[in-house]
C-alpha cells in the first residue's frame, strides 16, 4: 500500500451479500412493486457498502493505528477548511443575489399598487404594505437566519472566533433590522442592509477585487498546523518509487484563489526535503477528473509507439501533460499544483492592461465579462429578448455576432508574441512553437473522444517555456 505500510486483509469479515451476484428479481412483477424493491435494494446496497468500509477501517486501525488515525484527522481537518464562514456568508449572498434582485422588485411593485389604492387610508396602507414586506422578504430572512444559525456556533478555531467578533454583532444587527423595518413603505432600505452585508465580506476576500489572498494555516486549523512528522504518505506521488515520501509538515502560508469554490493553496514539507505543492477543492467530486488524469496516463503509454519520421522521431512528441487528482470523498480533493504554467485568460489580461497604458487610460480596464455584456446586452434587446437572465431564451445569432466582434478586436498574434518572447533565441522558439503545435492537436483530440467541457480561459493552461498545454 502506498506509504510503505503492508495490511492482511484477511482479518476482514464482510457480509456475504458484500460479493454477492446473485439477482432473483422477478422482471414480470408489478411495476410499482418494481420500484419499491428498487429503492429498498439500492438503500441494502449502501448498508452494505457501509459496514464492508467498517470493516476494512477496523482492520486497519488495528495493524497501522498511527497511520490511519493521522490520515483520518487530516482529511477531517481540510474538510474544515473547504469553506470558511466568511466564504460562506459571501457564497451563499451571490448564489441567491439574483432571486434578491426578483423580491426586492415585486416589494416595490406590491407597495406601488398599494399606494395607487384610493380606498384605503394612510394606517392601512402602512399596515398592508408591512405585511407584504414580511411575507416577501421571509424567504431570505430565513436563508440569512441559517447561516447565522451554522456560524454563532462555539468556535474551534482562532478564524472563526474573530469571524464572530468581527461579523456577528452586525449580522444580528441585519436580521433585527429586516423583521422590523422602521420604514416598510421604503424598501431600498431592506436591501441595503444586505447589500451592505455583502460588501462587508467581499472587503475580506481581497477586497472585492479577482485576486489571490491569503491567511494563516494556524488561524484556520491549528491541528493542521501543529501535524509534523507523520506517516501519511505524500498524496499523488508514483506508487513505483523505492524511497517513500511522508508529510512532515503543512507551511503556515495559505493562499486563496478568487474562484467561486475558494480553493486554497496548500504546501506540504516531504520527509525527502522536497516541497509539494496542491490545490485543495471543496464543493466538487473529483473522481471523475481523477479517471481523466488516469486517461491521460493511458493515452500517453500508447503513443509511445508514434514516431513523426522527422529528426527528432527518437523523442516521442505525442504526450498529454497531466497531474495528480486525489479525491477525499465525494465533495473534496487534492491537485497537484501544475508549476511554471499561465492561464490563458492572465494573458488576455496582460494585454488589455498594456493596451490601456498605451492609450492613456484613466479609469479601470473592463473585465472580459463586462465587455462581453456590453455589447450582448444591445443586441438581445434589438433582438426582442425580455428576460436576459435566461441564457436559454439568447438567440445564436446574436452570440455568434458578439464572438466575431470581440474576436477580431483581439489580436491574432497574441500567444505566438508570447511564446517568441519567452524563447532565448530562435531554435528554442522553434521548439516551442513545435511542442505547443503537439500538444494543442493531442488535447484536442483526446477532449474530443471523452467529452471534455468547461475549456474556458482559466481552465487552459500553457508552459511558455515549453510550449505544452495543460488542461
Amino acid at each position: 500500500l502506498e506509504g510503505g505500510v503492508k495490511f492482511n486483509f484477511s482479518e476482514i469479515s464482510l457480509p456475504k451479500d458484500c460479493l454477492s451476484q446473485n439477482n432473483d428479481n422477478n422482471e414480470y412483477e408489478d411495476l410499482e412493486e418494481d420500484i419499491y424493491d428498487s429503492d429498498n435494494n439500492e438503500e441494502d446496497s449502501k448498508n452494505v457498502l457501509r459496514t464492508c468500509f467498517k470493516s476494512m477501517v477496523e482492520t486497519l486501525s488495528k495493524q497501522a493505528p498511527t497511520t490511519i488515525t493521522q490520515v483520518q484527522l487530516f482529511v477531517k481537518e481540510l474538510r474544515r477548511i473547504i469553506l470558511l464562514w466568511d466564504e460562506l456568508w459571501l457564497g451563499t449572498l451571490a448564489q441567491h443575489h439574483s432571486e434578491i434582485t426578483r423580491r426586492q422588485a415585486q416589494l416595490e411593485l406590491e407597495i406601488e399598487k398599494v399606494n395607487e389604492n384610493q380606498n384605503l387610508n394612510r394606517e392601512e396602507k402602512i399596515s398592508l404594505i408591512t405585511e407584504k414586506h414580511r411575507i416577501i422578504i421571509k424567504p431570505i430572512i430565513y436563508i440569512l437566519e441559517q447561516l447565522y444559525e451554522i456560524t454563532s456556533v462555539e468556535p474551534e478555531t482562532p478564524h472563526e472566533a474573530n469571524f464572530q467578533e468581527r461579523y456577528l454583532p452586525f449580522i444580528r444587527d441585519v436580521l433585527t433590522k429586516l423583521k422590523n423595518p422602521q420604514n416598510p413603505d421604503k424598501p431600498q432600505e431592506s436591501w441595503s442592509y444586505i447589500k451592505m452585508l455583502q460588501q462587508k465580506f467581499s472587503q475580506k476576500s481581497g477586497n472585492g477585487k479577482r485576486s489571490i489572498y491569503s491567511l494563516k494555516l494556524q488561524d484556520i486549523s491549528p491541528v493542521l498546523f501543529n501535524l509534523k512528522d507523520t506517516v501519511i504518505a505524500m498524496p499523488g506521488l508514483n506508487g513505483s518509487l523505492r524511497k517513500k515520501v511522508f508529510i512532515m509538515q503543512l507551511a503556515n502560508h495559505v493562499s486563496i484563489l478568487p474562484t467561486k469554490t475558494k480553493p486554497k493553496k496548500l504546501i506540504f514539507h516531504g520527509s525527502d526535503g522536497q516541497i509539494y505543492t496542491y490545490l485543495f477543492k471543496g464543493l466538487e467530486d473529483l473522481h471523475l477528473d481523477e479517471r481523466i488524469m488516469q486517461f491521460l496516463s493511458i493515452a500517453n503509454t500508447m503513443m509511445t509507439q508514434i514516431e513523426d519520421g522527422g529528426r527528432n522521431s527518437n523523442r516521442n512528441m505525442y504526450k498529454a501533460r497531466h497531474y495528480s487528482v486525489i479525491p477525499l470523498g465525494p465533495r473534496s480533493g487534492l491537485i497537484s499544483w501544475v508549476d511554471g504554467t499561465t492561464p490563458l485568460f492572465t494573458l488576455y489580461k496582460r494585454w488589455q492592461q498594456r493596451e490601456a497604458t498605451k492609450k492613456n487610460a484613466s479609469g479601470p480596464v473592463l473585465r472580459p465579462s463586462d465587455l462581453f455584456y456590453n455589447k450582448l446586452n444591445p443586441l438581445l434587446q434589438k433582438a426582442g429578448v425580455k428576460n436576459m437572465d435566461n441564457r436559454k431564451e439568447w438567440p445564436l445569432s446574436v452570440l455568434k455576432q458578439v464572438l466575431v466582434e470581440l474576436m477580431a478586436e483581439t489580436p491574432k498574434d497574441l500567444l505566438a508574441k508570447e511564446l517568441w518572447c519567452h524563447s532565448v533565441d530562435a531554435e528554442a522558439w522553434w521548439k516551442v512553437v513545435r511542442n505547443y503545435v503537439y500538444s494543442t492537436a493531442v488535447m484536442s483530440v483526446i477532449g474530443y473522444i471523452i467529452g471534455l467541457g468547461d475549456r474556458h480561459l482559466d481552465n487552459v493552461l500553457i508552459d511558455l517555456t515549453s510550449g505544452e498545454v495543460v488542461h
